[in-house]
């Protein structure tokens, strides 16, 4: 029916990887439905990269208040791997950490790691309150 198709294709959209690249603030952290810990403020933020062929990296970096960003770590290579339904990111060589893309919008991204964690983020933007 066409009712179907509408939820199965709004069910798409909550994981388009389109989304991904980007900066993105942690803002909570929970597992088996039990809030671990909530982050109102994050001095860190992921930033991700995904190039046309669904390979990329994540880094963290700090943000300044002049709106730009300082480099805190190095970054971890990561592959999208597409199964049945499921998408992962599969970080590194070995392939032996990945993490389920649970949700992803323009403004929302939730993944679960292989331990069960599930981590919350919201879209991030650079803003420059030195100008203010």
């Amino acid at each position: 029916s066409i009712f179907l198709v509408l939820i199965m294709n709004s069910c798409n959209e909550s994981r388009d990887i389109k989304y991904l690249s980007g900066y993105w603030e942690i803002s909570s952290v929970s597992v088996s439905g039990k809030e671990l810990k909530n982050y109102p403020f994050s001095g860190t933020i992921d930033y991700f990269i995904l190039d046309e062929k669904n390979n990329g990296y994540r880094k963290k970096v700090k943000p300044r208040l002049d709106g730009n960003f300082d480099i805190t770590m190095h970054e971890i290579q990561f592959k999208i791997n597409k199964q049945k339904n499921d998408i992962y990111l599969v970080y590194g060589k070995g392939e032996n950490f990945k993490e389920k893309l649970v949700k992803l919008d323009s403004m929302k991204l939730i993944l679960r790691n292989t331990d069960g964690l599930i981590y919350k983020y919201k879209r991030f933007y650079p803003k420059n309150f030195l100008d203010e």
